[in-house]
């Protein structure tokens, strides 16, 4: 069977990288729970956001929260999230999609948010799309495990963002718990031959 590598050789293709936004690049959970906590005067702590849905972490008082453009609009990214981004998409190694699903509502918000914060991103390489699975991609970057396994079985290689709400079972995905740690994940299983070439051209820049 051919490798990476090899196969990549014959077909003078890149890697496809699919990534999640809320809470892969964006904070999104921890601004819920500072938007709930300040609006219902509680005292949740985002480590105990330990289930993808919020209703049972929360109740149905999440629903004046959750969706609310202004939450996507002010997210802060996450650490290192926009740096390696950025690396990687203009390594020229790659070819990169945002891939997110949204409420109605969310959406403009959200690509306003890709706007500010990676403003050298084309927009058409922004998805907003439930079934992820159904977009060809080589890998997947997101926290959320029904999109870990869909995307699994339809044929692509996922990797887990490790967040509380998908800690609490184990499973035999790849998983990253930073940025800095998916980059190099990405570059020794996609380039290994390049890595050493990759990552001094990081450091001079």
């Amino acid at each position: 069977m051919l490798n990476e590598k090899e196969v990549r050789e014959m077909t003078d293709k890149k890697i496809t990288l699919l990534i999640d936004q809320d809470d892969v690049l964006a904070d999104y959970m921890g601004a819920v729970v500072a938007a709930y906590n300040e609006k219902y005067h509680t005292d949740i702590k985002r480590d105990a956001c330990v289930s993808w849905n919020l209703y049972t972490v929360f109740g149905k008082e999440i629903d004046t929260v959750m969706h609310e453009p202004d939450l996507f609009r002010n997210l802060k990214p996450i650490p290192h999230a926009l740096e390696v981004f950025e690396r990687l998409y203009m390594s020229n190694l790659f070819e990169i999609y945002i891939v997110t699903a949204a409420n109605p509502r969310a959406v403009e918000a959200k690509y306003e948010w890709i706007e500010k914060y990676l403003p050298f991103f084309p927009k058409n390489h922004i998805i907003v799309c439930s079934s992820k699975f159904m977009i060809k991609g080589d890998y997947l970057l997101d926290d959320g495990m029904h999109n870990i396994e869909d995307f699994a079985n339809a044929g692509g290689k996922s990797v887990v963002f490790d967040k509380p709400h998908n800690m609490q079972n184990p499973h035999s995905y790849p998983h990253v718990s930073s940025w800095l740690e998916f980059e190099t994940f990405i570059m020794n299983e996609c380039y290994p031959e390049r890595i050493q070439e990759y990552f001094q051209e990081e450091a001079i820049s």
